[in-house]
């Protein structure tokens, strides 16, 4: 945490300690994260909404399964409608102030988190790959088969391609980094926001448990791309100080682009998708190499 530069007293002499300083941007952080003041006027997340919000988010989008099949407006409103709909009543309004933060920061340390947390998540997937042709080679077959959300006919491909953009990414991240982060930093304060995040992607990831169905135990490949893909956006999300628009936008087009492979051609989906990645990892070179001037401002630190 960067402490500034000591206040000096009358004579000159620093005043305090660093530890006081510390401590006040600590509870004035906590504070921003909680969607209420350091006088108490307004009430924060309580622990009962926050779990209350994980069951609606979580048989929201598990009771798909057991309703016959809609279309995709009917189906969205029940995946995303009523979910949104939940935590707006209960944390809503934190979510959406903190929303448009900082674009430009959270545009380029956004773009830098998706080339890292994807090459890292690259470099697992391998690992687990390595492992399961070790145990089981055959259980490797099945990742031969589509993803499940890929599964659309050709001539709606296109559709789903916007909506990705459109509709899925704000309200997943709506969702996901809003309230189900968001709300563990409220929750739990920021001193250990890594964990939090890494938490919030693996229950990110949770609701794609199904994969297991068609994967078996080879959809540990999946799913850990997911849980990387939800550590960039979360870390996006903190650091540009509850940015939503940019994590969208990224999630987005990254889901996007599997869709563009259906309505094209794989190889297609595969190049955007590879295209997306490597610009990412430019960025991420860009803002490492631009750390040499000093290091960058926590969101704490920031307005």
């Amino acid at each position: 945490m960067r402490h500034g530069v000591p206040g000096r007293g009358r004579r000159g002499g620093v005043q305090g300690g660093g530890g006081e300083a510390i401590a006040t941007e600590r509870v004035n952080g906590d504070s921003a994260w909680m969607g209420g003041s350091n006088d108490g006027k307004r009430r924060g997340l309580t622990k009962k909404g926050y779990f209350l919000g994980l069951a609606v988010i979580f048989i929201s989008s598990y009771s798909q399964y057991l309703i016959p099949r809609v279309n995709l407006v009917a189906g969205a409103f029940w995946v995303y409608g009523i979910s949104i709909a939940a935590i707006s009543a209960i944390w809503g309004g934190p979510v959406l102030r903190r929303a448009f933060h900082d674009t430009i920061g959270a545009f380029k340390i956004g773009l830098a988190s998706l080339g890292i947390f994807t090459v890292a998540g690259s470099i697992a997937s391998f690992l687990i790959v390595a492992m399961l042709k070790g145990l089981d080679p055959t259980a490797l077959t099945v990742l031969q088969k589509p993803l499940p959300v890929l599964n659309v006919p050709h001539e709606t491909a296109w559709l789903m391609a916007g909506a990705s953009i459109l509709v899925v990414g704000p309200c997943e991240e709506y969702i996901f980094r809003g309230f189900v982060f968001g709300g563990l930093l409220s929750l739990f304060g920021v001193g250990r926001w890594l964990l939090l995040a890494l938490i919030s992607s693996l229950l990110f990831a949770g609701v794609h448990a199904y994969y297991a169905i068609v994967y078996g135990v080879a959809a540990l490949v999946p799913f850990v791309e997911i849980v990387a893909i939800g550590m960039a956006l979360a870390v996006a999300y903190y650091l540009s100080g509850g940015n939503l628009l940019i994590p969208a936008l990224i999630h987005g087009a990254y889901d996007a682009t599997g869709f563009v492979g259906v309505a094209t051609r794989p190889e297609v989906g595969a190049r955007l998708k590879g295209a997306l990645i490597l610009v990412s990892l430019l960025v991420a070179a860009l803002v490492m190499m631009g750390r040499r001037n000093g290091p960058w401002p926590r969101p704490l630190d920031r307005p």
